[in-house]
C-alpha cells in the first residue's frame, strides 16, 4: 500500500478535502495530511522533512497559492533532496516550478492517472539521505516558513543535494530510462504526446536561458553615462564543513564607503542601499575569528548571497 504525504496551500482546503476524499475510495492508497497540528512547534522542519520521508510519494496539489506558499516549497524541496516520487496535480493553470517539470502535470479532474500514478511508486528508501537530511533540517533555528526554505535550500545546495527524485507528470505516468523489452511499441498518439511534451520541454530551456540573459548585467547606455542606483546587497554566511549558519562574520565591500556589517544570530547580513552602476560586480571581505579571510565577487542587487567560509586548524580555534 503507497502512503502520500499530501502537500498543498490552505488557501486551496475545499479542492484538497475533495481530493482526499476520491483518493481515499481506492483502498490501495494510505493519505497522511496534517498540516495545522505540525507547524505549531520549534522543530517543524525536522518533523516535517520526518513525515516526508516516511511516505513514499508527495502529492503536490500545484496551484497559484501553492506556487507563493513557502511551505508548500518547503516540502518538495525536501522531498527532492530525499529522492522521493512527485506526483504533481494541478489544480488550476499555474505552471509547475522548472525544477519539477518539463511537461505539464496531472489536472485534479483526471483521477484514475493520478491513483495509477501513485499505485505505481513502489516501496523504497535511501535511508542514509534520509539521515543526512533530516539531521540539516533538525539544525534550523527559524521558525519562520521564509527563513526556513531559504536555509534548508542552503543546506541542499550546499551538499549537492540534486534533483535525483522520479518526477510524474504531463502525459507519462512514470520517467524511467530505456524502454523495458515486454513493452508494446509506441502507437501514433503516444509517439505525437511524445514529441509535444519534447517541444515543450525545449520552450522551457529557452525561456530559462533568456530569462537568465536578461538578468545578466550586460552594459548599458545609463552605466555607460555614469548613472548611479541604491540597490540591496544580502545573503547568509555558513561553515562550510557544517553547513550552519555563522553570527557575528565580519562583511565589507571593498571600495565603496559603507560601514561594514556583522551578521546576525543566523548568519545574515544586508546593506540596504549601496549606490553604484545597475548590478554592478563588486568584492566583498568577510572574515570571522577562527575562520580564513575570504575575498569574494558579488552583483548589486543581489538578496541571496551564500559564501562559506573554512574554519582555521588552530589550536586556541579547535572545538
Amino acid at each position: 500500500m503507497p502512503s502520500v504525504f499530501l502537500s498543498y496551500s490552505r488557501n486551496d482546503l475545499r479542492l484538497i478535502e475533495h481530493l482526499e476524499r476520491q483518493l481515499k475510495s481506492s483502498p490501495e492508497i494510505s493519505i497522511w495530511r496534517d498540516q495545522e497540528k505540525i507547524y505549531g512547534g520549534q522543530k517543524w522542519p525536522k518533523v516535517l522533512g520526518e513525515a516526508i520521508a516516511d511516505q513514499d510519494v508527495l502529492l503536490l496539489a500545484w496551484s497559484k497559492n501553492a506556487a507563493e506558499s513557502h511551505f508548500v516549497e518547503f516540502e518538495w524541496t525536501t522531498a527532492l533532496a530525499l529522492k522521493k516520487t512527485i506526483v504533481p496535480c494541478l489544480l488550476d493553470s499555474t505552471t509547475l516550478h522548472p525544477s519539477l517539470a518539463a511537461t505539464h502535470g496531472m489536472p485534479i479532474s483526471d483521477l484514475p492517472r493520478i491513483l495509477a500514478a501513485i499505485t505505481g511508486v513502489g516501496s523504497k528508501e535511501d535511508v542514509k539521505r534520509r539521515v543526512e537530511v533530516v539531521s540539516k533540517l533538525e539544525r534550523i533555528t527559524a521558525t519562520k516558513p521564509e527563513e526556513v526554505l531559504v536555509a534548508a535550500k542552503g543546506l541542499f545546495d550546499q551538499r549537492g543535494w540534486v534533483v535525483q527524485g522520479n518526477v510524474i507528470q504531463g502525459e507519462h505516468v512514470t520517467v524511467t530510462i530505456g524502454q523495458k523489452h515486454d513493452e508494446k511499441p509506441k502507437g501514433l498518439l503516444e509517439r505525437w504526446q511524445t514529441w509535444v511534451s519534447l517541444a515543450v520541454g525545449i520552450l522551457t530551456v529557452v525561456t530559462l536561458i533568456l530569462g537568465i540573459l536578461d538578468k545578466l548585467p550586460w552594459p548599458s547606455s545609463s552605466n555607460a553615462a555614469g548613472k548611479a542606483f541604491d540597490q540591496p546587497l544580502a545573503g547568509q554566511v555558513i561553515d562550510a564543513s557544517t553547513g550552519d549558519p555563522l553570527p557575528g562574520v565580519r562583511i565589507a565591500i571593498l571600495d565603496f564607503t559603507i560601514q561594514p556589517q556583522a551578521t546576525n544570530e543566523d548568519g545574515h547580513f544586508r546593506f540596504e542601499k549601496v549606490r553604484g552602476g545597475k548590478q554592478e560586480r563588486i568584492k566583498l571581505t568577510i572574515g570571522k575569528d577562527c575562520y580564513k579571510v575570504e575575498t569574494i565577487d558579488a552583483t548589486l542587487g543581489n538578496t541571496d548571497l551564500r559564501p562559506a567560509l573554512d574554519r582555521l586548524n588552530l589550536d586556541r580555534c579547535k572545538r
